[in-house]
């Protein structure tokens, strides 16, 4: 109780209390009211970006969608992609006159494909950000996240080595009840000292990395080793393919939920029980684009497109942010009134590019070496597209491969990627993470 409070009146007093914003978007309990709700706070945020800032203000006067005080929401299409290349180029005519008055703080994109991109967001995007992610913790997921026993498998520079260091994080740890676990340290001997913590702790919930949370399974089944099945299971901030998730599911003994988000526009989307991921349209509007950028069916895949539609200190509108996801239905069997995607497929740069403009997803070099992975054939690996017919693939050597197996997984690779395809085998000593301590299984250098 006394936690409680002081977590409350600390909200209060940095301006990150969401109740209001929590009540608002639960209340919306039919499609109408959800598309209502969208349509004002798009028309709120659209008029704001023509009015504030310099870039959008070009761009609705070239189309011409905007009328007095209203903007034409059904021309929303018309309105081109943003791109992260767009804004590097136009960062300041992005940024609303106003943002001085809003509470606003940088952030930055994971960089994860390249060069991150620097943000202002605020505290109303703050706010509902908050909002969000407790909206699918309760309303989805049935746990008060704030308040439970939690342990978070995480590994970004900024959020780790930086935060949990000082007396302010520590605080919020304690506040939340969150021990925080570092997946940039995924030594055998750190895996079994988190595995040791988890047990203790005994928590409701656990949150990580996919990969993270898929090495630290791999560890304990290895090593005959239990450990404590939470209430809740969350995966986030990576592609979780089914290797992973059967892997996972398998040692915890419990059904693993899969989360969406991103720094540049925080949560997206969220899995519920029946296994479809429900798209948080109330805080982002968002598209599924074919290559054509024509919106795809149901069943089919698509780039993701996102609107947020809370900041209002650096509007991102249509942002192409990186990732590739399939449509699902516009209800689910759960009864959640929100839109839902089958699945996330990956980012972009992972799926393998071929010349006809086809695509070879993530999941396929995941599964053909996961198994000698899982084996101790080999302890990590890494698949690279250099070019349309040149693959490179990195090994961190555990028992060691035949010649047998490395022909084998030649030949299938060259059968989805083409018979002319060139492929290397590099052995190293160990595979670095990206900036934000992700464990990127592929990476493609090639841009369609």
């Amino acid at each position: 109780m006394i936690k409680n409070a002081l977590r409350n009146i600390g909200c209060i007093l940095i301006g990150t209390h969401t109740e209001k914003e929590y009540r608002e978007i639960s209340n919306l309990s039919d499609r109408d009211g959800l598309q209502t709700f969208i349509k004002l706070r798009l028309n709120d945020l659209l008029l704001h970006a023509y009015q504030h800032t310099r870039y959008y203000h070009e761009v609705f006067d070239q189309i011409g969608i905007v009328q007095g005080d209203n903007v034409e929401i059904s021309r929303i299409h018309e309105i081109p992609l943003l791109t992260k290349e767009i804004i590097r180029q136009r960062h300041e005519d992005l940024i609303s006159d106003d943002f001085k008055n809003r509470g606003w703080f940088y952030n930055t994109s994971g960089g994860s494909t390249g060069e991150p991109v620097r943000l202002i967001q605020d505290k109303q995007f703050q706010r509902w950000a908050k909002a969000t992610n407790n909206y699918y913790y309760k309303n989805i997921l049935n746990v008060d996240e704030p308040i439970v026993k939690k342990v978070i498998v995480w590994g970004s520079e900024r959020d780790l080595f930086t935060g949990t260091i000082g007396a302010k994080a520590k605080i919020t740890n304690w506040l939340t009840n969150t021990i925080t676990l570092n997946s940039f340290r995924m030594t055998p001997d750190n895996i079994e000292q988190y595995i040791n913590t988890i047990n203790s702790y005994k928590p409701d919930l656990i949150r990580g990395y996919a990969g993270s949370l898929y090495e630290i399974c791999r560890y304990a089944e290895k090593n005959n080793l239990e450990i404590y099945s939470p209430r809740v299971l969350v995966s986030a901030a990576e592609t979780l393919s089914d290797e992973m998730r059967d892997q996972i599911e398998r040692v915890f003994g419990r059904k693993l939920y899969n989360f969406y988000g991103s720094r540049e526009v925080s949560n997206l989307a969220g899995e519920c029980e029946d296994g479809l991921m429900h798209s948080f349209t109330f805080w982002n509007y968002q598209e599924l684009l074919d290559n054509h950028n024509c919106p795809v069916k149901q069943g089919e895949e698509g780039k993701v497109v996102v609107t947020n539609l809370f900041n209002y200190s650096m509007p991102l509108i249509r942002y192409e942010i990186g990732d590739m996801a399939v449509l699902g239905p516009e209800r689910c069997s759960c009864g959640n009134v929100l839109p839902t995607f089958e699945k996330i497929t990956g980012r972009i740069t992972d799926h393998f590019i071929l010349k006809n403009g086809a695509t070879v997803p993530a999941e396929f070099f995941i599964h053909l070496l996961g198994v000698v992975c899982n084996a101790g054939e080999i302890k990590q690996f890494q698949v690279i597209q250099e070019d349309y017919d040149r693959i490179r693939i990195l090994v961190v050597m555990g028992a060691g491969l035949t010649e047998e197996y490395k022909k084998d997984v030649e030949s299938k690779i060259k059968v989805a990627v083409g018979s002319d395809c060139k492929i290397t085998w590099d052995f190293v000593d160990g595979i670095p993470k990206t900036p934000t301590g992700k464990y990127l299984y592929t990476k493609s250098l090639v841009r369609g």
